[in-house]
């Protein structure tokens, strides 16, 4: 059953909104003063004068909503804080142990309110209504003083909680990209009005047509082949002290595969990723585990890349091989090559990526955009050359290039991009 809701608040927001049933982490996007508080405000039921109806299918509606000024009661300390919300929590509620441990802020529980920092005040306040135990948690901005690297832990734990329980997060951000990546489903506000609502892949292009965006990104699937660092350097460093000859593999001459979990994030971190059976190289900014991580993959042959028993216990946070992952790739790192015949992965430039594909489109513009074309790339499978079932590619490329690689529908192109 679809879960939807329309809002009426004259002169701030209104529109309909309808999601499939399985989409519980939605991401709300739009430039400042779209209207987005004022969704958020209508859901919560904050707003006399909106009219505001909804339908959550089967789910209750029990409704906690954090925004972007944490609002902590500075009478108690943080773990004070905790403990009021466990007064009226729902029976699904976690554990104040777990909400601490998954917003990183275990070591503030007996800190005051008045001595946290924006970024501090803001995981107390998202541990806090995770205890209240909500089945709809609303988040206004309500981890834009975090730093990227906890955000990405907290939103990881989220995305779990969303897989495991009865969650639903609606998340506003405005930065886009790291929205794309997370969201099952997004919705774009502009102008006091919902304008678009769906897969990334559709919500995306009416964005970026609209101007909302400067460059589109596209989100795709894969399966970790094996978790690896770029470590060439060190590579060669080890090979002067020891006099063993080598068997690897060529590509494994650059890559040293090492056991990592996404719980203890390392931004150097390279990723081999399969992607409609080509080999890509991922850092771990451009990729996150899908809804079904912990897949085996049939590509994964590395014995130090096999998940544990506690790996396969985990279902959203953990990178191994044989894991399912979405990835971003940005068009405005989307270069075209129209030479075919090199369609080996790629030994003498610096972009280590290469997607086989097929121009499904060419969007020409005479607005704000003019002199720039976007095109749409359907992927193709390299294991029986057909066309994949992945979201299209896209590339922003000069109307120049266009004309001088004579680029034309249906053409066979290469992709070339970097995810490092």
């Amino acid at each position: 059953m679809s879960v939807a809701f329309e809002v009426l608040l004259p002169s701030r927001i209104e529109g309909r909104v309808e999601l499939r049933a399985s989409s519980s982490f939605i991401g709300i996007t739009g430039p400042s003063g779209a209207g987005k508080s004022s969704l958020l405000r209508c859901i919560a039921g904050f707003e006399k004068g909106a009219l505001t109806q909804a339908n959550w299918g089967n789910m209750s509606t029990k409704i906690g909503i954090v925004f972007q000024q944490p609002l902590l009661f500075p009478h108690v300390n943080v773990e004070g804080n905790l403990q009021l919300a466990t007064r009226h929590a729902s029976e699904h509620a976690i554990s104040i142990n777990e909400a601490v441990k998954g917003c990183h802020c275990e070591h503030l529980l007996s800190k005051q309110i008045a001595t946290l920092s924006g970024g501090e005040a803001q995981r107390v306040a998202i541990a806090r209504a995770l205890v209240n135990g909500p089945h709809i948690l609303l988040l206004d901005e309500s981890l834009s003083a975090i730093d990227a690297v906890t955000r990405r832990h907290i939103y990881a734990f989220l995305r779990h909680l969303c897989a495991v329980s009865q969650l639903t997060c609606f998340v506003v951000s405005h930065d886009i990209d790291e929205l794309l990546l997370l969201s099952d489903e997004m919705i774009y506000v502009c102008a006091g009005k919902i304008k678009a609502v769906g897969n990334v892949d559709s919500v995306v292009p009416n964005m970026y047509q609209g101007g909302a965006i400067h460059t589109p990104s596209a989100i795709l699937n894969g399966v970790v082949e094996c978790i690896a660092e770029a470590t060439l350097s060190s590579h060669a460093e080890e090979s002067t002290h020891t006099n063993a000859e080598k068997t690897t593999h060529p590509e494994q001459e650059m890559l040293i595969e090492h056991a990592t979990d996404f719980g203890e994030p390392d931004q150097n971190t390279v990723y081999q990723v399969i992607v409609s059976g080509q080999r890509l190289y991922v850092s771990q900014k451009s990729l996150i585990a899908a809804r079904s991580s912990i897949v085996r993959s049939k590509v994964a042959s590395f014995s130090e890349c096999e998940p544990n028993q506690a790996d396969k216990n985990e279902i959203d946070n953990s990178l191994s091989a044989g894991g399912q992952v979405r990835l971003a790739v940005k068009a405005s790192e989307v270069s075209i090559d129209t030479n075919t015949a090199a369609m080996t992965e790629n030994s003498t430039s610096s972009i280590l990526n290469s997607l086989n594909c097929v121009i499904e489109d060419i969007t020409h513009f005479d607005n704000h955009k003019s002199g720039r074309v976007l095109l749409n790339l359907r992927i193709i499978n390299q294991n029986d050359m057909s066309e994949d079932e992945q979201p299209a590619l896209h590339a922003v490329i000069s109307t120049l290039s266009v004309s001088r690689l004579q680029l034309a529908k249906n053409m066979l192109v290469i992709a070339r991009f970097k995810l490092l």
